[in-house]
């Protein structure tokens, strides 16, 4: 068995000259830099820009860690462009990359910014129970390699969200919620997401995690608790990395269901023990007791125990969004967002109304809400679950 190699140094903030340096030895730790990024070569940065939110918010992919990474490239005489394809456009894509910082920063470092839906999209075959065709951004295919640069968060839908589940936003638009209509468990999202990485592997040069600070509790959005995990980790074998930082966070990846189909199809190494580390004190990161989103032990469920209690236990197993009206600005975004329509206008027109028995769950309007005006709810019977799943 081939070792794979984790790279990892603590990051105490973003200071440019430091983040460099570090980014710097990550990328050095798997080789020489010039034998990995070629000269010449287009180099696609895929950034994790989930919506309109600042920097310091630790949601987003930080400038910083943008900026180290545009330079190695320029460096070794390849040529970088960045994009990604965020959720929420109410304000157009300029406006969230003008708020994300990549807008200035693009500007600093003469480097394409790139709306992956402007792009155009192409369609692809995949191994799916309920999903046979997808749609990509065809910047995946224009380029001659991809570096991952995801941001370390929880997950309320998947629990958490890191190298492996980035890559979801080379789906353009508004396809994202279609795919989460025909794969409503996070079990179906899991054999979603892993074809989904399976097209990029091939391209994906390596992942570097910006985790200098992150989510924990209900992410990977507004309604997350900011956290400071003084981390930027780095791998080929982005897999192998999910499992290391997952490991780190104090979650068994066992208990991460991403990690099944990857495994099972042997897009990457899930055994930590074939590990080979580079860099600081690993004791270091240790973060100690991550919290949770409310909603953890939904991933744990077989997509057919989920399915039936959506069925038949309903109205006493639930694990629903609720819309905080107090909060609420009438923006609608929530439900542009819904894959099956379960949102509508309250009767003036002017607010959102969820209609539980058609919501599945997957939480699109909870993630894209920019005022934490959308909590999540949970009845009697999962809030017992939950909590007893938590002492174990």
């Amino acid at each position: 068995m081939l070792k794979t190699i984790v790279s990892a140094y603590h990051c105490d903030d973003y200071d440019k000259d430091n983040v460099y340096n570090i980014v710097e030895n990550i990328i050095k730790s798997f080789g020489n830099i010039s034998d990995i990024i070629k000269p010449n070569t287009k180099i696609l940065i895929k950034l994790n820009l989930l919506s309109a939110y600042t920097p310091d918010q630790a949601i987003t992919t930080h400038p910083e860690i943008v900026r180290a990474v545009i330079n190695i490239i320029k460096k070794a005489g390849a040529i970088p462009i960045m994009g990604d394809s965020p959720g929420n456009l109410t304000h157009g894509i300029e406006y969230i990359w003008d708020k994300t910082g990549m807008l200035q920063l693009a500007k600093e470092e003469n480097v394409e910014l790139i709306n992956f839906e402007a792009c155009g999209c192409v369609e692809v075959s995949i191994q799916h129970p309920n999903i046979k065709q997808i749609y990509i951004t065809k910047a995946i295919m224009d380029c001659d390699a991809i570096i991952n640069l995801p941001k370390l968060k929880t997950h309320t839908f998947m629990g958490f969200t890191c190298g492996v589940k980035n890559f979801y936003g080379i789906i353009p638009g508004v396809r994202k919620a279609e795919y989460h209509k025909l794969a409503p468990t996070p079990k179906d999202f899991s054999y979603l997401l892993s074809e989904i990485y399976r097209m990029v592997k091939e391209k994906l040069l390596f992942t570097i995690v910006d985790g200098v600070y992150g989510l924990e509790g209900n992410g990977p959005s507004l309604s997350g608790q900011k956290r400071k995990y003084g981390i930027i980790a780095g791998s080929q074998d982005t897999v192998m990395l999910d499992t290391f930082i997952l490991d780190k966070m104090g979650i068994k990846s066992r208990n991460n269901v991403l990690l099944k189909p990857l495994k099972e199809k042997k897009l990457g190494d899930t055994n930590l023990q074939n590990m080979i580390y580079v860099g600081d004190n690993v004791s270091e990161f240790n973060f100690g007791k991550t919290k949770l989103p409310v909603t953890k032990f939904l991933t744990l469920l077989p997509s057919w125990l989920a399915r039936f209690i959506t069925k038949y236990a309903g109205r006493l197993f639930w694990v629903k969004p609720n819309i905080i009206e107090s909060k609420c600005v009438g923006c609608l975004q929530c439900m542009k967002s819904c894959p099956v329509k379960a949102i509508v206008k309250d009767k003036d027109g002017v607010k959102p109304v969820i209609q539980k028995e058609k919501c599945i769950g997957c939480f699109c309007c909870h993630e894209l809400c920019l005022h934490k005006a959308v909590e999540i709810k949970e009845s009697f019977v999962a809030s017992f679950f939950m909590n007893k799943n938590e002492k174990k």
